[in-house]
């Protein structure tokens, strides 16, 4: 983060030319009805980082989350873990909450990168709503790392289980973005994290929507319960 930030004095001559090509509506289509003019620092951040920023961290935390419980069955550990005088429920939350240590580190250390990076150039660097986002992308990725728990859950197979995260991750990216610019499917839009995000409005626009964190936060709380649910009950063959 603070590596990309260091490039903007030099690019910052040819930004009307970014900003031209932005405007095409198969740029729009990819990055979503958000997008920011690269004419400034914050600007610049918005589109080189937050654009996709969610997607990427997102596919780490899906793998990291994968390996809880489906990864531990096709490892065959899941038998001494399933041995010890613990509840499995007990698994699924000490699994999630070991997630949270990770997550708060992602989000302060680009935090604190950007805020680094614009010192470094001699750029505002607008922290306030920065850190706005980057709250935003904590509740995000917690939403998504619940998600993969569930998936998890559900599966005997690590890799599988990562691989249908990340696909569905992928898939409400591409509903968020492209369901802007196609009315047909804007209906859609509700069902992806992605729509609860708006990182670029945030940063951009300084809107907060605080219900947007809360619809994360129950999203969090209602697929962290199915995971317990189905690890639970579900029969675990180890053999």
């Amino acid at each position: 983060m603070f590596w990309i930030a260091t490039f903007y004095p030099a690019l910052k001559p040819n930004m009307s030319m970014y900003d031209d090509m932005l405007s095409n509506p198969t740029f729009q289509a990819l990055l979503g009805e958000q997008v920011a003019t690269m004419g400034t620092f914050v600007g610049f951040m918005t589109m080189e980082v937050f654009s996709y920023m969610g997607l990427v961290l997102g596919a780490y935390i899906i793998f990291m989350a994968a390996s809880f419980a489906a990864g531990e069955i096709e490892q065959k550990s899941s038998e001494l873990l399933l041995s010890l005088p613990v509840r499995r429920e007990s698994l699924i939350i000490s699994r999630f909450t070991a997630m949270l240590p990770f997550i708060a580190l992602i989000v302060l250390a680009e935090l604190a990168a950007i805020y680094a990076g614009g010192r470094y150039i001699g750029e505002d660097s607008s922290i306030r709503w920065f850190a706005y986002a980057m709250l935003f992308m904590g509740f995000f990725l917690v939403a998504v790392g619940a998600m993969a728990l569930l998936i998890s859950s559900l599966m005997s197979d690590g890799r599988k289980a990562a691989l249908v995260s990340l696909g569905i991750l992928l898939g409400m990216f591409l509903v968020e973005n492209i369901g802007s610019m196609v009315t047909s499917i804007d209906w859609a839009r509700s069902l992806s994290l992605f729509h609860y995000v708006r990182l670029t409005s945030i940063v951009m626009n300084h809107e907060v929507v605080w219900r947007n964190a809360g619809i994360l936060l129950v999203i969090t709380v209602v697929c962290l319960v199915l995971a317990v649910i189905v690890f639970r009950q579900r029969d675990i063959n180890v053999t």
